[in-house]
């Protein structure tokens, strides 16, 4: 593993030197991101009332662009009211913050705080898309420090890279567990996907291993998008127990108008709730959570996207089930680009 660790970031040192001689032409483009909604959930028990509000989904600064034709950047910063602000506290709200080299038009390497790279269309849409979600998606922290590879195919159509990042689960600095992370990202047209196999530390020489594939079928205007993912631990008698499952079909009526329907499956009878020692922290011993809804969004402005009204409904087969609505507008705001 060390081999393996030392290579990969003798990529970040040995730099060819064409990367250092190349023309200036930066570009630069902020945006501001964000969804205001209201909530109200209806319990299927008499004796439970309403729980409703109007909340701030999230508020979001993106800023993005070239420096040259060789590095380019990219940066989400998430705005959270701290009672103790502080460095490190505004540093967590950064969803991502990194620097790309292109090596040559195939390969490009990338370091800084980036998303863990697993496979999976729920996992990889932008969070401020969804509206309602698997256990799994969640509790996972996706966001993380670390460095990437990418191959890409000369047309493009697919690309190849392997992450190192700090452990979602690193709780403390110099703690030493990492994520080791495979992903392909393929397009045949009609059908994506989505795929990788991750390794990674919840104690130093303890991990758990995720093989998870994204799915995603193009039918005419439907999109068809399924994941599946298994997690599992060499130390797991009964692999294939711990699991999950989810559809999603997005069918846009007009260019103004999607219907959504979703559902999904997360299992975990791999070991018994009561386990002294759980091997999976996000989709815990004895879960067994079905959900479902469907919804509709309307986009108001012509040929643009920046501005999204939607309405959902979604419930599941918690022991206390409610019956969610959900409204809400979110629109994006171009403030430079250039």
């Amino acid at each position: 593993m060390r081999r393996i660790i030392i290579a990969f970031l003798g990529v970040f040192v040995f730099i060819p030197s064409i990367v250092l001689s190349q023309d200036t032409i930066p570009t630069a483009k902020l945006k501001f991101d964000t969804r205001f909604d209201f909530t109200d959930k209806i319990p299927n028990q008499d004796s439970l009332s309403n729980l409703s509000s109007f909340d701030g989904k999230y508020l979001n600064i993106i800023v993005d662009g070239d420096i040259n034709n060789k590095f380019s950047y990219k940066y989400r910063q998430r705005l959270i009211l701290n009672s103790k602000p502080d460095y490190e506290s505004f540093f967590n709200a950064t969803d991502w913050l990194y620097l790309t080299c292109k090596i040559n038009s195939n390969i490009s390497i990338s370091g800084g705080k980036q998303v863990i790279a697993i496979g999976g269309y729920e996992y990889d849409a932008n969070p401020i898309d969804l509206y309602f979600w698997s256990t799994f998606w969640n509790n996972v922290i996706c966001y993380q420090i670390g460095g990437t590879v990418n191959y890409s195919t000369t047309d493009n159509k697919h690309t190849l890279g392997f992450q190192i990042t700090n452990s979602p689960f690193t709780s403390q600095t110099l703690q030493g567990i990492y994520a080791y992370n495979l992903i392909w990202y393929g397009n045949f047209n009609r059908f994506s996907t989505i795929y990788s196999i991750n390794r990674i530390e919840y104690e130093k020489n303890r991990y758990i291993n995720y093989v998870a594939l994204g799915n995603k079928f193009s039918i005419n205007k439907l999109s068809v998008e399924i994941d599946l993912m298994d997690r599992f631990s060499e130390q797991q008698k009964n692999l294939f127990a711990d699991f999950s499952i989810i559809g999603n079909l997005q069918y846009p009526i007009n260019n103004k108008v999607t219907v959504l329907a979703k559902a999904g499956y997360d299992e975990n009878s791999a070991q018994k709730p009561t386990a002294s020692f759980i091997y999976d922290r996000y989709v815990t011993p004895g879960t067994k959570y079905f959900f479902y809804g469907i919804g509709v969004e309307y986009f108001p402005i012509n040929n643009s996207k920046n501005v999204r009204i939607h309405a959902m409904w979604s419930s599941n087969n918690d022991r206390v089930q409610y019956h969610t609505f959900n409204v809400g507008i979110r629109w994006q705001m171009d403030v430079l680009k250039k």
